[in-house]
């Protein structure tokens, strides 16, 4: 099955108060970390509001610049999902999410099976991210408007199948306390 993956990190960081893509978690900027969590996949980075600062560190990627992120993040998997059409699936992933890792990302592909519309991680029944998403789905993504995401389309489907993960799938960071707990919880990890 070909896999390819949709960073989505044209936000403007509105509620942290600025570019939340650069700011070091265990020794290393967020972006850094999350595209690590996805080494293997094809990817690509979907920017915006903080394109020229993130370009140092994407010279290795595929990067789409989206001049209308102001308009949601709709807007950013219609464009990544364009540069995956011939692919069977596509793994969304917000680019806020420093803890998810490596083997997070393979649980999710590998619970992957016949007659999923999607998978879904949750982390004791609370579902998270990053979802990987059927091309069957792809035509519904392609019409979504505003600042939603997939769940719009999921939530009431009977055939997303889910995988339990960690808490890492539930913690993004949107705020400068969301920070704090996120350093907090890479602080503890490192030390274990």
């Amino acid at each position: 099955m070909r896999i390819g993956a949709v960073v989505l990190a044209a936000g403007e960081g509105r509620r942290f108060g600025g570019n939340k893509l650069l700011v070091r978690v265990g020794g290393e900027p967020v972006i850094v970390r999350v595209l690590r969590a996805l080494s293997g996949l094809d990817r690509v980075v979907v920017v915006g509001a903080y394109a020229s600062e993130l370009m140092p560190y994407l010279t290795n990627e595929v990067v789409i610049y989206n001049p209308y992120y102001r308009d949601g993040m709709s807007t950013s998997i219609r464009l990544g999902l364009r540069f995956f059409q011939d692919y069977d699936a596509a793994l969304i992933v917000l680019a806020d999410m420093p803890l998810i890792t490596n083997e997070t990302v393979s649980r999710i592909i590998n619970a992957y099976r016949n007659g999923c519309s999607a998978v879904v991680p949750v982390h004791n029944g609370v579902r998270g991210n990053p979802v990987l998403i059927h091309r069957t789905l792809f035509p519904e993504l392609m019409r979504l408007s505003g600042d939603v995401g997939a769940r719009e389309i999921l939530r009431n489907r009977s055939d997303v199948c889910t995988v339990e993960c960690g808490p890492e799938v539930l913690i993004d960071i949107d705020t400068v306390n969301d920070l704090a707990k996120v350093l907090n919880i890479a602080n503890t990890n490192r030390q274990q």
